[in-house]
């Protein structure tokens, strides 16, 4: 049996809560009042500077000593957030001293105390640390996790962002790799990858000479796309590599505790992260993630996590949820939720959201009691997938918000799940009948050849215009999954576009046209086409002729769906050409006919629904109710 598959066995679930009011009156009687309402450990931020203060070796636990006696007094856990990488956690004795190495910001070459994720002697200084900090509460029986701060402006696996103190040393957000230790990084990174200097020079349309020359550049001074992802890829890969350290030697060091690594945002290319990436390695140490991303709204919540569980659940990491900061009480349980239909082992909540002044319980309080049983480790049921191709997030500076009403959409319909090119590459297409593509994006070619095998062996794709390879060039066995041809012709022009799908498209058969300004002619003969213009004279004695934006493909075992009309799921009638939600009435059918998932539709009073253990479970504005209903399934029909 795996460490993981026993801690969760042994752990049901950790509800856990930081900023409790030590050092107050009120604190015995706030450690008692969570203990009742089923909460299980008490998160403190533990400085490395607080516990090692005057010189190395000289550990004073006294300060946290007397918070985790408490804890142990009101049969709660302790869950200590390591805090090493930040410049406000470290020693001055450390921070004075000559292993200490900074980071420094690509765009004014400006220093950053921040600790350098590319500082082998700071290495050191973390395995001591890590093994010192076990050797005196491992014994004790109070932890219940632990999480280690490594990074970022709060100790996340990220790089710095912005931080709350503004003059205090250098920071914004940017690109944190001018340092000559992160310069030699890369340019071991880009020898192990291309081997000579000829391969690079002719990816990249260079003439460097020798991988000595290269050094980290900014996006608009890259030589072209490819060497600008490629210094992404390496970037991003130094943050999962720094990460799979910390997991490693956590899960050597607290061999028998569930161990969470923080990260948050939306992979801004400048935060240096991969979700995907590290869900991975964490779950190689038996390890998990602990999302910063929430807020009060579920479906908000959904599109800003679902990603990150989606890369966790894949691999095998465990997963908790922390909210952004304050929330209101309905936020709560609509993070209850969340959790509850992600299957999640662990949820974050701050005191201030579940107390009012002093010790009185707020009503998310009485929401975490009632619900907290809800909270556990479950499979997710099957699940659309959305591809989500993380170059594309990478050129629109994060997660891109013209995905959002498209992925809450479809959870309004059913389970789905986001699904990034790493994730493609390591088979995560093996787990889903139907994906969906709601961007024309890039990638690298080997995911768009993945994609089309799995078409032919059998799913279903259904696709908004066609995305190409990082150069922006079709990849020829991808859309040919479609009918493109290499003499199919993409037209351009503003014109109506009928529908003439097969009756099982229902939905899109009752709008009988719209306007689109694109298509394509010249198609395969097997095409078969779901809404196309009127062949025939023109205006001013032009002649329009047969173009289709939307259409199908049966290709090897599979079948491949396309579309390029409007996208808009909120109606705008003021619109020049007003979309009488085409996007939305295609997406309808596709899921009715091949996703073969839960009917997940909320009645007119809920918010959204879940299927949990064979049942269907309904949010409401401030309650979770379990029917008696058992899922019904899409596909069926």
């Amino acid at each position: 049996m795996s460490t993981k598959r026993r801690l969760a066995e042994q752990q049901p679930h950790e509800i856990v809560v930081c900023g409790v009011p030590f050092e107050t009156e009120h604190e015995k009687e706030a450690l008692q009042r969570l203990k009742e309402i089923g909460v299980t450990s008490v998160q403190i931020y533990t400085f490395w500077n607080r516990f090692e203060p005057e010189t190395r070796g000289s550990f004073d636990w006294s300060f946290y000593d007397r918070e985790v006696e408490l804890i142990q007094e009101a049969g709660l856990k302790y869950v200590p957030f390591i805090l090493m990488g930040p410049k406000y956690a470290a020693p001055q004795w450390w921070l004075d001293s000559d292993g200490h190495a900074g980071l420094y910001c690509l765009e004014h070459g400006t220093y950053n105390p921040i600790e350098s994720i590319w500082n082998p002697r700071f290495r050191e200084e973390i395995i001591r640390v890590l093994e010192a900090f076990a050797a005196h509460y491992g014994s004790m029986g109070v932890l219940e996790s632990v999480q280690p701060g490594i990074c970022g402006d709060y100790g996340e696996s990220i790089m710095p962002v912005v931080g709350n103190w503004p003059g205090d040393y250098h920071t914004h957000a940017g690109y944190w790799c001018a340092g000559e230790d992160a310069r030699a990084s890369l340019q071991s990174w880009l020898a192990e990858r291309f081997g000579d200097i000829g391969a690079l020079n002719a990816a990249w349309r260079t003439h460097h000479a020798s991988f000595g020359e290269v050094a980290p550049f900014l996006e608009h001074k890259a030589p072209s796309r490819t060497a600008w992802f490629d210094l992404l890829d390496w970037y991003r890969w130094s943050m999962t590599e720094y990460t799979e350290f910390w997991m490693a030697e956590c899960r050597r060091i607290f061999a028998d505790l569930p161990v969470y690594m923080c990260t948050g945002g939306v992979e801004s290319p400048q935060h240096a992260s991969n979700f995907a990436a590290q869900a991975r390695v964490c779950a190689e140490h038996q390890g998990g993630i602990r999302l910063t991303n929430e807020g009060n709204r579920f479906y908000d919540n959904f599109f800003i996590t679902a990603y990150c569980h989606s890369a966790c659940e894949h691999y095998g990491a465990y997963m908790g949820l922390e909210p952004v900061g304050p929330m209101i009480d309905t936020g709560v349980v609509a993070r209850i939720f969340g959790s509850t239909a992600y299957g999640n082992r662990q949820m974050f909540h701050y005191y201030g959201n579940l107390f009012a002044e002093n010790v009185e319980l707020r009503p998310a309080a009485h929401s975490l009691k009632r619900y907290v049983d809800m909270i556990q480790e479950r499979p997710l049921p099957d699940t659309v997938g959305v591809f989500w191709p993380g170059y594309y997030t990478a050129w629109h500076d994060g997660t891109p918000d013209d995905l959002k009403d498209c992925i809450s959409f479809i959870r309004s319909l059913t389970n789905c799940r986001p699904i990034n090119d790493d994730m493609i590459l390591d088979g995560a297409l093996d787990r889903v009948k139907l994906l969906v593509a709601p961007v024309a994006g890039f990638t690298r070619r080997a995911v768009l050849q993945r994609i089309a095998a799995w078409v032919r062996a059998g799913g279903t794709l259904l696709s908004t215009m066609l995305t190409t390879d990082l150069e922006l060039d079709a990849a020829p066995e991808y859309a040919e999954l479609f009918g493109i041809l290499p003499t199919s012709e993409h037209a351009a022009g503003i014109s109506r576009h009928h529908t003439v799908a097969p009756p099982e498209f229902a939905s899109l058969r009752e709008i009988p046209l719209y306007t689109c300004n694109t298509g394509w002619m010249h198609l395969a003969p097997d095409v078969v086409p779901l809404a196309e213009t009127e062949e025939g004279p023109a205006y001013a004695g032009t002649y329009t002729r047969r173009v289709t934006s939307a259409f199908m493909r049966r290709a090897g075992k599979g079948m491949a769906i396309y579309y390029e009309g409007p996208m808009n799921f909120h109606p705008d009638p003021e619109a020049l050409f007003v979309d009488p939600g085409v996007y939305k009435a295609l997406l309808v059918d596709v899921l009715r006919h091949y996703a073969h998932t839960a009917d997940l539709t909320p009645e007119e009073d809920e918010i959204a629904r879940a299927e949990i253990d064979g049942r269907i479970v309904a949010l409401k504005k401030a309650e979770i109710v379990v029917t008696n209903e058992a899922p019904r399934h899409f596909g069926n029909e």
